[in-house]
């Protein structure tokens, strides 16, 4: 491997353990080859390789387990709830929410899915709503759109039915891993269908989230638009 138009070896190494991932060579919960392996596969020192998975497990990409070897991490609820859910009571502990299925449609790309889920507009999308509880309140509306060709296959039984968290139903049936997220917030006024979803008056101050999910290539996968109530929680993220 060379460093030129590259950057630093490490992530020369980093880019294509992503790639595997991204293949599905290297498959959720699976034990990756050992860092020897793995350095005599790309021709770099023990020293390099270890920087690059050092990296991933950083991201949460890739889970140590101590005394076991390192794994490809898997979406299950105590991830989504530490690093993807980031709305708490205003005195109180995280926890995770209780969420109940609205609907699931079908429609087409507004300019502003278009613009962050990287399509055209107007291409088919499927818009799926769903409401968060935390205390017996109800405290968020989230929207989620997603691409139709990437799910084509999705339906809404399949969708309301899944076993574990959503982005566990990306990874296990559509082979689509969320690594990371990016998120916009602002303060809004809620219109009147957010306003009866959260019991709420219409033009009552929410907080609007909008977060663009990742995969293993930098490219999008969801765009989801949480409307949240503040009157009793509040946003929190820990970071790095």
């Amino acid at each position: 491997m060379s460093t030129q138009e590259s950057g630093p070896l490490y992530r020369s190494v980093q880019r294509a353990l992503m790639e595997r991932l991204a293949n599905g060579d290297l498959k959720p919960g699976q034990l990756i080859p050992s860092e020897r392996q793995l350095a005599t596969e790309f021709n770099v020192s023990i020293g390099t390789l270890r920087k690059a998975i050092d990296d991933l497990v950083e991201q949460r990409i890739l889970i140590r387990q101590q005394g076991k070897g390192t794994y490809v991490a898997t979406h299950d609820r105590e991830r989504l709830l530490f690093y993807f859910f980031h709305i708490v009571p205003q005195s109180g502990l995280k926890s995770y929410p209780l969420v109940e299925f609205v609907f699931f449609h079908k429609a087409i790309a507004s300019e502003e899915v278009a613009m962050r889920l990287k399509i055209a507009v107007g291409a088919p999308v499927f818009h799926i709503r769903n409401r968060m509880s935390l205390d017996d309140q109800i405290v968020s509306v989230d929207d989620i759109v997603l691409d139709h060709e990437r799910f084509a296959s999705l339906s809404s039984p399949q969708f309301r039915e899944r076993p574990n968290t959503i982005y566990n139903l990306y990874q296990e049936s559509f082979g689509i891993t969320v690594v990371k997220t990016e998120e916009r917030l602002r303060a809004e006024a809620a219109h009147e269908e957010h306003a009866k979803q959260l019991k709420i008056k219409t033009g009552t101050p929410v907080l609007v989230i909008r977060r663009v999910a990742l995969d293993m290539r930098g490219e999008p996968v969801e765009l989801r638009i949480s409307t949240v109530n503040t009157s009793r929680h509040e946003y929190f993220a820990e970071l790095l």
